[in-house]
């Protein structure tokens, strides 16, 4: 059974985070990604090891999201803010009834981002813990291949060996936070660029 969970891993993971040479955009009609093929490949250290590489130029940062799989939207303006939504990606089967959906946004001005977004979107009906472990994996090696922290650490969270809210070294600051409508649960993991703090120490490493 252990071995079929991290085979079906593997395979989300690498569908999910393909690297170079799939950054077209989704056709318009497009809704969520299915696992298809394996494949190993070697992280990018796209931003450099600091956040400020993810923050500083949007469109830069989108190509970057898209050379890792992410598959992002074009960077817009909707209502206060700019944004990049990506195409969902799906940790349990697409055609199923209740799928579980991972999500992708960054957001900030028309100069920079500030805050970028992974959410899990689990329909109340669904009980399928592969799928958060899934979601775990797929947001820590998203981080990899981008080449940040943040991603142990917030898994850490997750599961509460590490507080809800916290600094993280190079840049940015992370939050986890659950909620339950009627309908789904949602949990969403930020990272937002860190405003400076004199004399301040990151209180978390990753």
């Amino acid at each position: 059974m252990k071995s079929t969970a991290v085979i079906r891993t593997s395979i989300m993971l690498s569908a999910a985070l393909a690297v170079a040479g799939c950054s077209g955009e989704p056709a318009a009609n497009e809704q969520a990604a299915a696992p298809q093929t394996s494949q190993t490949f070697a992280s990018p250290n796209l931003a450099g090891g600091s956040w400020s590489g993810v923050f500083s130029d949007p469109k830069t940062s989108i190509d970057k999201f898209g050379r890792i799989g992410l598959r992002p939207g074009p960077y817009e303006k909707k209502g206060g803010e700019w944004r990049s939504e990506a195409v969902p990606t799906a940790l349990t089967d697409p055609s199923a009834t209740n799928p579980v959906m991972a999500h992708f946004t960054a957001s900030g001005d028309e100069k920079a981002l500030n805050k970028v977004e992974f959410r899990l979107v689990e329909p109340q009906m669904a009980n399928d813990q592969q799928a958060r472990d899934q979601f775990d994996a797929w947001m820590k090696q998203a981080l990899s291949q981008l080449g940040v922290t943040g991603g142990d650490t917030a898994v850490k969270a997750i599961h509460g060996e590490k507080p809800l809210v916290g600094k993280l070294k190079a840049g940015a600051d992370y939050a986890v936070v659950r909620t339950t409508t009627p309908t789904e649960r949602r949990l969403t993991v930020t990272f937002t660029e860190a405003a400076p703090i004199s004399g301040a120490t990151d209180a978390t490493t990753d």
